[in-house]
């Protein structure tokens, strides 16, 4: 049945996300035949950045498209038939946040996808021996090596998935709370701060859970290893995975208070 859910919730979203997604290729498509038309570093320099820009705006207006879209399946005119269904309600916002997730780390798929590229054409641009002087100075100044930045850059999204899916949480939870009174009165703008205010205080309890018990992750040149030392070493990249691992409880905490209020506390109008 859940598989069911997703993939309706999947389909409804569909056509709103997919205007976002083709505007974005586009933009990325011409970025990209930009730079290789134009070939100079200033200007390849100049597509990457409208690169990054075109996606991080994709990528924001799909979170504002996953959260219209909760609001309206959920407590606008379809959700008379949502709340109908013979589901629980755990596995009804299961849905709701995995869809929302899938669209989201599609785009952040395809910013990483383009930077890549975008480093590529940096690296053929400059040539095999001007790379192999940049790495050696990264070496000499202590900064970390291409390779250790690759796996750290890897490793820095999957814990942003963490954050990404805390603020999914908070974004359904204040939308939940904005049908309650007195909540209700203060209208959008009273949704927005709720929000704000949520994934504020959740991600400054994380970093204040992550000083006290610290697991971090380090990554150099040789080798992935997790500790407990905060201490940064020249050539490595330290992450702390005491945030995310809050993080994700926390998300899965939230969706408790949510099937609560929407099964006991709210009237559709």
């Amino acid at each position: 049945m859940f598989g069911k859910l997703l993939k309706n919730d999947l389909k409804a979203q569909w056509f709103s996300v997919s205007a976002i997604y083709f505007c974005a290729l586009i933009a990325v498509v011409i970025f990209e035949i930009g730079a290789n038309v134009l070939k100079e570093d200033k200007h390849v320099a100049l597509c990457g950045g409208g690169v990054c820009l075109a996606l991080l705006i994709a990528s924001v207006t799909t979170l504002i498209t996953v959260a219209i879209m909760f609001n309206n399946t959920m407590f606008g005119k379809a959700g008379y038939l949502t709340l109908t269904l013979p589901v629980k309600m755990n596995s009804l916002l299961a849905s709701k946040t995995l869809s929302g997730l899938i669209w989201i780390f599609s785009v952040y798929a395809l910013l990483i996808g383009s930077l890549v590229l975008w480093l590529y054409q940096i690296k053929v641009i400059l040539g095999d021996q001007m790379t192999d002087t940049i790495e050696s100075l990264l070496e000499i100044f202590g900064v970390p090596s291409v390779k250790t930045i690759t796996i750290g850059v890897i490793i820095a999204c999957i814990l942003f998935a963490a954050i990404i899916l805390l603020l999914v949480q908070c974004m359904y939870l204040s939308l939940t709370l904005s049908q309650i009174k007195p909540i209700s009165s203060f209208g959008k703008f009273g949704t927005i701060v709720l929000f704000f205010v949520l994934i504020g205080s959740l991600l400054s309890l994380s970093g204040t859970v992550s000083d006290m018990l610290p697991i971090n992750i380090v990554v150099s040149e040789t080798a992935i290893l997790f500790t407990s030392d905060s201490t940064v070493v020249d050539g490595t990249m330290n992450f702390r995975l005491t945030g995310a691992i809050f993080n994700i409880i926390a998300s899965v905490i939230l969706q408790f208070p949510m099937a609560f209020l929407i099964n006991k506390k709210i009237n559709l109008k």
